[in-house]
């Protein structure tokens, strides 16, 4: 600046005292005081018109953008785009075309594809993806599901509930009948489903009589039958409804007389029987039963002032009409 001035001063002297003309010395003078007021700005006046395409940017913007708008004295990052607005007739920089100078020449990008790469065998079992490469399927893609044998596998079926074990026979005592003086056991058998035939042997070792005279005895046996039906349907155990017959003879003997009394029992009785321990029987039942042969019987048991015989043996039954209880309690085991 100062040398420039020195120059305008140097050009305002003229050599040998003789003044140049004036208007030559504005037109200088103006024009040395623009170079200088530029040359201290380090600015240049803006175009007028608008920027050609192609053309480069201001000379003092960085990279070819806008002055920052940031406050003074804080430091821009390099490379980084000025924020603010743009002033009006600037172009955005636009890439340089491929090929061009001062850039690397990289082949175009080539479109995926669902080929493996080299050294690798294709994966099996997945289709190509024809939508990432543009094109429309030709054949219809396989249905993928489960593997074979997997949906045609089939459980094996549950083995049958282990079979019941079902009781056959049984062995049982009276207890009851030997507060009647009588020892009866029981034999029974299972034959078909809840179905069952009872034996019943019986010996008898003394007789009920009113009025005993001193010296009677009674001894005698028999033997009776039962048709069972178990209400549950498994034999031996629960509830069962049976039919009754028997036979029995009894022999009794005084001081002056012996006579046999024979009955003929026909009845049914209902009870139930349980099993303990898989054996230990308990079986109870309680019936009627009606003897055929029930009548009053003479027995000589003395004589009167008269010399008669005297002494009876009343029917059987409890009003001596036949018809009599049949009471069971039996203990025993079953297998």
């Amino acid at each position: 600046m100062f040398v420039r001035e020195s120059r305008l001063t140097g050009a305002l002297q003229v050599p040998h005292g003789r003044p140049r003309r004036a208007g030559s010395v504005a037109f200088g003078a103006a024009l040395a005081v623009a170079s200088m007021t530029g040359a201290a700005l380090g600015q240049t006046a803006p175009p007028t018109g608008p920027a050609p395409s192609g053309s480069a940017p201001p000379s003092g913007t960085p990279g070819g953008y806008p002055p920052s708008s940031a406050a003074p004295g804080t430091p821009s990052q390099p490379g980084a785009p000025p924020s603010g607005p743009q002033p009006p007739g600037y172009a955005q920089p636009s890439p340089p075309p491929p090929g061009a100078a001062g850039q690397p020449n990289y082949p175009p990008p080539s479109p995926p594809s669902s080929s493996p790469p080299p050294g690798y065998p294709p994966s099996a079992g997945y289709p190509p993806n024809y939508a990432q490469q543009g094109q429309q399927p030709t054949t219809q893609q396989p249905v993928y599901g489960q593997p074979a044998g997997y949906g045609t596998y089939a459980e094996p079926p549950l083995p049958p509930p282990p079979k019941r074990i079902e009781l056959q026979w049984s062995l049982r005592f009276q207890l009851l009948n030997l507060l009647f003086g009588r020892v009866t056991g029981e034999v029974e058998y299972a034959f078909a489903g809840p179905f069952s035939l009872v034996l019943l042997p019986e010996y008898v070792f003394n007789q009920p009589i009113d009025n005993r005279p001193d010296g009677l005895t009674a001894k005698g046996g028999g033997i009776a039958g039962e048709f069972g039906f178990w209400v549950e349907g498994r034999p031996l155990r629960g509830y069962f409804l049976k039919a009754h017959a028997g036979y029995r003879s009894i022999t009794v003997t005084g001081p002056l007389d012996e006579i046999a009394i024979p009955a003929t029992e026909v009845g049914a009785l209902f009870g139930s029987q349980s099993i303990y321990g898989g054996w230990f029987t308990l079986s109870g039942g309680f019936g009627v039963v009606y003897d055929f042969q029930s009548k009053d019987r003479p027995f000589t048991v003395g004589y009167d002032s008269t010399g008669r015989r005297v002494g009876s043996i009343r029917a059987s039954g409890l009003f001596g009409n036949g018809f009599d209880l049949l009471g069971q309690l039996s203990i025993g085991g079953s297998f």
